[in-house]
């Protein structure tokens, strides 16, 4: 037995599977290639490597205050805090997931 004919099937049934990756010339959104990664396309796999590394820090808190929260079941841990443009402090950020600063935490912030 020949696995010529093998390689033959194997090659034709390739070319007929539509190319889910990059059209010349056209702009993905973040959403399309998270959607093409998802799917196992290697491009969008390269370029979703690629975003993370050249823009992940940018949402990276710093984790320097700690929570000031008393009704937190994470109070005192490591967080960082958002403040608005007026310095008013807008969300109490965990790392994963945060929470919106306790009344008298934020009247003491202002």
């Amino acid at each position: 037995m020949s696995n010529r004919n093998a390689t033959k099937t194997a090659t034709k049934d390739a070319k007929s599977l539509p190319v889910r990756h990059p059209e010349s010339g056209r702009r993905y959104s973040l959403e399309e290639l998270e959607a093409l990664a998802a799917e196992g396309d290697p491009w969008a796999l390269g370029k979703m490597d690629d975003w993370d590394l050249s823009f992940s820090n940018e949402y990276k808190g710093s984790l320097t205050d700690r929570c000031p929260d008393p009704e937190c079941d994470q109070y005192g841990e490591p967080v960082t805090l958002c403040y608005g443009e007026d310095g008013e402090l807008l969300d109490v950020d965990h790392g994963g997931w945060g929470h919106p600063p306790a009344a008298e935490v934020q009247a003491k912030a202002s």
